[in-house]
């Protein structure tokens, strides 16, 4: 089975999509690999750069990126800041999860909402955070609060963070950044048509 367009995404990039053992996660890969040379321009490893715990950069400093992955689609954020994306599709929560997770107010805000898609909300907006201040889960979620779930800023780890979300076709992205980055829009890309005979 081969992938269409392997062939133009950077080598760490093909690296990454053979060491995947399902197709679906292979092509989902790749979709972040074109989508990053598409939109960022990123041809070449050598363009990329990591930070100290692994976030990857852009070298020449003149955009921000994160990806994220769900089911069937792939987001890609860009921004003139820090930026973190999360995607995820809306289902059944645990409550073990959101115990574990959540600070007391949140969980008394997802009480109070009673619905999957708050549960989401916060979920995005913390993975988001974590993923735009590069700390990752070295940040846990539970040492921080994502309320009120609106744009204004929110003083997370010693700095502002701005967050935005969108809902569609059952899915919910948070895009956080470290400054005011404008509204978020997003172009949907299913990996299916990656896959070839």
């Amino acid at each position: 089975m081969n992938l269409a367009g392997i062939e133009l995404v950077a080598c760490a990039r093909r690296e990454r999509i053979h060491g995947y053992v399902q197709l679906a996660d292979k092509a989902r890969c790749l979709v972040a690999g074109l989508l990053l040379r598409r939109v960022c321009g990123v041809r070449a490893d050598c363009q990329l750069a990591y930070g100290e715990n692994g976030k990857p950069y852009l070298k020449s400093g003149d955009m921000y990126f994160n990806v994220s992955h769900a089911g069937d689609y792939v987001a890609l954020a860009v921004a003139n800041c820090e930026v973190g994306v999360d995607i995820e599709k809306v289902s059944a929560y645990s409550d073990a999860v959101a115990a574990r997770c959540f600070t007391p107010p949140e969980r008394e805000w997802l009480r109070r909402e009673g619905c999957d898609e708050a549960f989401y909300r916060l979920w995005t907006a913390k993975e988001s955070v974590m993923k735009a201040s590069g700390f990752g889960f070295s940040l846990p979620p539970e040492a921080f609060s994502v309320l009120p779930l609106d744009s204004s800023a929110h003083s997370i780890a010693g700095k502002p963070w701005f967050l935005d979300w969108l809902s569609f076709s059952g899915y919910i992205i948070c895009r956080a950044t470290d400054g005011e980055a404008g509204k978020t829009e997003v172009t949907t890309i299913t990996p299916g048509g990656l896959l070839c005979g």
